[in-house]
């Protein structure tokens, strides 16, 4: 048998700095307005093999606001179709260019996770204008709601390294940040790992998403 650990952590982020959104996003997951893929319990590897995407294509939604025209609206969708899901974009009606509202997230385990996150970046780092906006989100091709969700990356490290390892194996996910683990075990050292990458953005959230005994 082997003994694996790997951890990720990888949030694309446009505008996203400052304490202040850490604090709003942990208060936004403490109150339940952020959800991801720790909401539910964990499932096995053939359940979750059945959910997860493969990774292959993505799907941009655009929200179109009034205060957008259809050219910005073209480069929003384009932008946002080189981003990892789950991704999402926010934006603050009237709020000048350069004071760098706008943000987008990516590679949570959730497209709610990543709209929450984006919404309360934004709100965060806004000086004027009405509170922010989603206006895209990142999602995989064809895209419908499934028992467990993983990002992009996440998803990639399910089949190319979860898979092989022998049970027992748990993989843990942080929905507040996009962080992950694998380890074999039973699911101390994956939450452990978690919790460690998770707490380098403000937060040690994670659960277990998939286990086997």
């Amino acid at each position: 048998m082997r003994s694996f650990v790997k951890f990720g952590l990888t949030c694309a982020v446009t505008g996203w700095s400052g304490s202040g959104v850490l604090r709003v996003l942990a208060l936004a997951f403490a109150t339940g307005l952020v959800a991801g893929a720790a909401s539910a319990g964990p499932v096995d590897t053939k359940a979750a093999r059945d959910a997860l995407f493969t990774g292959k294509g993505r799907s941009v939604t655009i929200f179109a606001p009034d205060f957008l025209d259809e050219d910005v609206l073209k480069a929003v969708k384009a932008y946002a179709g080189k981003f990892d899901y789950y991704a999402a974009f926010a934006v603050s009606q009237g709020d000048p260019v350069d004071t760098g509202s706008a943000v987008g997230l990516s590679n949570f385990h959730s497209v709610q996770a990543a709209r929450d996150a984006a919404l309360a970046a934004c709100n965060a780092r806004r000086t004027t204008g009405a509170a922010c906006i989603v206006i895209a989100v990142t999602t995989p091709k064809r895209y419908t709601p499934q028992p467990v969700e993983l990002s992009a990356e996440a998803s990639g490290a399910f089949r190319k390294q979860y898979r092989k390892l022998d049970p027992p194996k748990a993989f843990a996910a942080s929905p507040m940040t996009g962080a992950w683990a694998i380890e074999r075990g039973d699911g101390g050292r994956a939450l452990a790992g978690c919790n460690a990458r998770a707490a380098a953005k403000g937060a040690r959230d994670c659960a277990i998403v998939i286990f086997d005994k």
